[in-house]
């Protein structure tokens, strides 16, 4: 079953403003709870999500009421056992390899919810202000 873990990095995500870059680059710009403007990189992307739809406000309420003791709520996570990357691998054929994947999946306070599948390269956060 999917779950949650706290990424490295622990965002207080309010609003995303904006998602750029084709793939394998992608950056998030976001505001936080305090109002100060963030850009979140992204780097060797195999596929990505965006979604506002109601399914997916669903899945992170679930996602939420199973959060195992210490994870804070966040804006950034780290999907275990990744629906996304069993499909993704069926998709593909199995002609790439999966092992390396980490599947970020990042919210704000609103109904954006934005999935990545990341071949073993972190997020960085840049401060915009």
């Amino acid at each position: 079953m999917e779950s949650l873990e706290n990424c490295e990095l622990i965002l207080d995500i309010e609003m995303i403003e904006s998602i750029t870059g084709p793939i394998p680059h992608f950056e998030i710009l976001f505001v936080d709870s305090k109002e100060k403007k963030y850009k979140l990189i992204f780097n060797s992307v195999w596929d990505m999500r965006y979604s506002i739809e109601n399914a997916n406000i669903s899945r992170f309420i679930e996602f939420r009421k199973r959060l195992p003791v210490g994870i804070i709520d966040n804006g950034i996570y780290v999907v275990k056992d990744s629906k996304y990357i069993k499909y993704f691998n069926y998709q593909a054929g199995g002609t790439r390899p999966i092992d390396e994947l980490t599947h970020y999946a990042v919210s704000d306070r609103y109904d954006i919810h934005i999935d990545l599948l990341v071949d073993m390269h972190k997020p960085v956060l840049v401060p915009l202000e």
